[in-house]
């Protein structure tokens, strides 16, 4: 049988530093592959030399074949290699709230983001089958700016799949989903798995459907070994987590503010979907959060409502509510005091900076709260930047631009970057998506300093077993409801109790 997709010696070079290779490897037809290994392995950059998005070497060679004969080159062969990632959606939440799902689905067959151009009905009727298939009719009838992530995930899903694809690539297609929307989406690649060939990246072997029977465990931009499921489990059982030893402040200065945060009647509807149904929430100094809740819960809405990107908004009597920050400050002065890391702000990054901005520059920018530096920096904003950088273990990456660290080391380069200018409260937005293992090891191991030197800090994520032993309190949200708001103790005791 004739390979799909053949690289023979392929590498992948940006300036001198290699990517990607020297590969050799064989794509089969129904021959569905996970791609295994850590952030910055070379998953990401193999999946865009599949798609044609990056270019190999002088030297190496890249072959397809679907049928009609082989060629070098992707030219005309975009529309038979789909894509679902994790970090397209991003776009979507920012840039399309307003669009249909059935339009986002369409705009496959163009490969753009969204629906530009006038569709055939031949394409109209295999959009509508592909959603029949998966059995998301609802979804695509509906706004963006209405669903829950792992809902825009299954849109994602039949895009890549509508326009009948050979083969499709997932990169990190489960990063950001609860364990509910995890199980849903696995159900729809098993279904996926019947109409095009996967190539699926991913962190976890827990995070592939059942499907995929071959691995490739990929390290350093190369091919480690090829396998079965068992296989793969066997390699990555070797490989231990490598935590960073990074030192902390020994104890920052306490804040002097009454509260932190206060909420009172808090509601928001938008759409006329309420998103968030009366919260009241108050955070004192000394107490660290955890927000929890499936997608759609309202965790990152709350986040929102903090940094003020978002207003309170009601249409019943009970109004708005109110919201208070550090004390009674005004949001303009407040702003500056309040810290953000979230995987959103750091894909924000790629699309206006194109992640040419270096390590120090994006810690920098955190005392502008720009993205990327507007001005030059004062000589005290430089030293503590560099300190920051030397904090988090990254002080020799510091003129290194990000397009050339690992994902795992972007997000403690933006963690750096909330801390710079001293927050008085910062707020953790699923900040250990998109990170492998050692990588989550060394974000929790940092956040479990800082709190443990003063920094108070609310940590938003699906999973109970990611808050470190600073948390002090825990708030359970469900569609929009405060399911449960008290100390961890009170918390613990509740999921005993059942």
């Amino acid at each position: 049988m004739q390979p799909l997709v053949q690289l023979t010696n392929t590498t992948v070079t940006r300036g001198s530093i290699r990517l990607a290779g020297p590969i050799s490897w064989q794509l089969m037809r129904d021959e569905h592959v996970a791609l295994i290994g850590s952030n910055g392995a070379g998953k990401t950059t193999l999946l865009k030399l599949l798609r044609g998005e990056v270019l190999p070497d002088m030297g190496g060679e890249r072959i397809y074949d679907f049928g009609s004969g082989p060629q070098h080159t992707v030219l005309g062969l975009r529309q038979r290699i789909g894509l679902v990632s994790a970090d397209m959606q991003d776009f979507y939440f920012l840039h399309a709230t307003r669009s249909l799902g059935r339009s986002i689905v369409l705009a496959g067959f163009f490969d753009t983001p969204l629906l530009y151009e006038e569709t055939t009905p031949e394409q109209e009727k295999a959009a509508d089958e592909t959603i029949a298939l998966l059995g998301i009719e609802d979804l695509a009838a509906s706004e963006l700016g209405t669903l829950s992530t792992g809902q825009v995930r299954k849109l994602l899903i039949a895009r890549g799949l509508a326009p009948g694809p050979d083969v499709l690539p997932l990169d990190e297609c489960l990063e950001g989903l609860d364990r509910t929307s995890r199980s849903e989406v696995l159900d729809l690649l098993e279904k996926a798995a019947k109409c095009s060939t996967l190539v699926y990246a991913a962190h976890r072997m827990g995070d592939v459907p059942k499907c995929i029977t071959k691995t490739v465990i990929m390290e350093n931009g190369q091919i480690r070994s090829e396998g079965d499921r068992d296989d793969a489990l066997a390699v990555l059982q070797d490989i231990a987590p490598d935590v960073a030893a990074c030192d902390m402040p020994t104890v920052l200065p306490p804040t002097n503010f009454d509260y932190l945060l206060r909420m009172e009647k808090v509601s928001v509807v938008a759409g006329g979907v309420r998103f968030l149904h009366g919260v009241n929430w108050e955070i004192l100094p000394g107490e660290n959060w955890a927000i929890l809740g499936d997608n759609g819960a309202g965790k990152s809405s709350l986040i929102r409502l903090i940094t003020s990107e978002i207003s309170p908004y009601a249409d019943d009597d009970d109004g708005v509510g109110t919201i208070l920050r550090l004390g009674g400050m005004t949001m303009d002065k407040a702003r500056p005091l309040i810290g953000v890391v979230s995987p959103a702000y750091q894909s924000s990054y790629a699309r206006e900076l194109g992640w040419e901005v270096t390590a120090l520059e994006t810690v920098l920018s955190g005392y502008r709260g720009s993205v990327g530096m507007l001005d030059e920096p004062t000589s005290e904003e430089l030293l503590g930047a560099q300190e920051w950088l030397e904090r988090i273990g990254l002080a020799d990456l510091a003129d290194r631009p990000l397009r050339r660290m690992s994902y795992g080391q972007q997000r403690r380069i933006f963690l750096a970057r909330a801390m710079a200018p001293g927050p008085q409260l910062l707020l953790l937005d699923e900040p250990l998506s998109g990170l492998d293992t050692p990588a989550r090891n060394q974000m929790l191991d940092l956040l479990q300093k800082l709190a443990e030197a003063g920094v108070p800090l609310v940590l938003v994520t699906h999973h109970v077993e990611d808050r470190i032993p600073a948390i002090t309190h825990v708030m359970l949200m469900d569609k929009g409801h405060q399911v449960f708001c008290g100390t961890r103790e009170e918390f613990e005791i509740s999921q005993v109790m059942g």
